[in-house]
């Protein structure tokens, strides 16, 4: 397979810095970085995970990425570099709160290239149908409709959908995941998220994803369990559904560990559920 168009995309490539914060790295959209040496690819564990044990859920940038029963290490390696990856290049290029198009368009563009085939995605204004809300509950909902439009054998959509409200219940209580995860996903008057959820069957790994981003009429403390009044907010989702060419993705996946870099070990912190 010629992986030629996949490996230029990635070289030329700029991603914001993972050790940074989201309201740093979109200060720091018009500087280049410089390129930084291959780090080991063990994400962090905290909280009591077993470094010898495939973790269950993970932050990675500002995504929450929940893994279901039966999804192998390598996949779950492969996933979380390559979200991260897609994340960092889209920071880099555009304001995820007030350029939710562009920066979608980009972070989509930059999953295709390593192997992401999309079937489903959709990005709309929220219209909330309560008046109070919590933007872990608006994730959530957005994932469910991802799950059901991705039609996955009925076991592995509930499995999606219960791993997922697991690791976010989880991550609420564990504190060097969540200090990264609000790192990672909180400016000064808004946030951008996604909470997604994996699962692998017979080599096939399929994920859903929920996209959340909001500006607040006042400062954000809290971007997950803060329970907002639909006045206070305007929020935009956006609700993926999408396949993991593996193939595609062996062949660029030492080119996206080069790429990563530092940002491997400093955005990702694994966590059991």
């Amino acid at each position: 397979m010629d992986n030629t168009p996949q490996l230029r995309y990635i070289a030329a490539c700029t991603v914001a810095d993972g050790s940074h914060s989201l309201d740093e790295q979109l200060l720091q959209q018009a500087a280049p970085l410089p390129l930084m040496g291959r780090m080991p690819m063990m994400p962090s564990r905290v909280d009591g995970a077993d470094a010898g044990e495939p973790a269950d859920a993970a932050v990675v940038g500002g995504n929450i990425v929940a893994f279901a029963e039966g999804v192998s290490p390598q996949s779950k390696d492969d996933v979380m570099d390559s979200l991260l990856l897609a994340t960092l290049v889209a920071n880099k290029a555009f304001n995820p709160e007030t350029q939710g198009d562009q920066w979608y368009g980009k972070y989509n563009e930059s999953l295709a290239m390593m192997g992401w085939l999309s079937s489903h995605w959709r990005y709309s204004r929220y219209r909330a149908t309560q008046k109070r809300f919590s933007m872990d509950e608006v994730g959530l909902e957005i994932l469910g409709s991802a799950i059901a439009a991705a039609a996955l054998p009925g076991p592995a959509s509930i499995a999606m959908l219960k791993v997922a409200k697991d690791a976010v219940t989880a991550l609420s209580a564990k504190k060097e995941p969540l200090r990264l995860f609000e790192k990672q996903a909180k400016t000064h008057r808004g946030g951008s998220f996604r909470i997604a959820s994996c699962v692998e069957s017979e080599g096939v790994v399929n994920l859903a994803m929920a996209g959340v981003s909001f500006q607040a009429d006042s400062e954000v403390t809290n971007v997950l369990f803060w329970e907002w009044q639909d006045s206070q907010v305007e929020s935009y989702l956006g609700e993926n559904s999408l396949v993991f060419n593996t193939r595609v993705y062996a062949g660029v996946r030492a080119a996206v560990q080069e790429k990563l870099g530092a940002n491997a070990k400093s955005a990702i912190a694994a966590f059991d559920i």
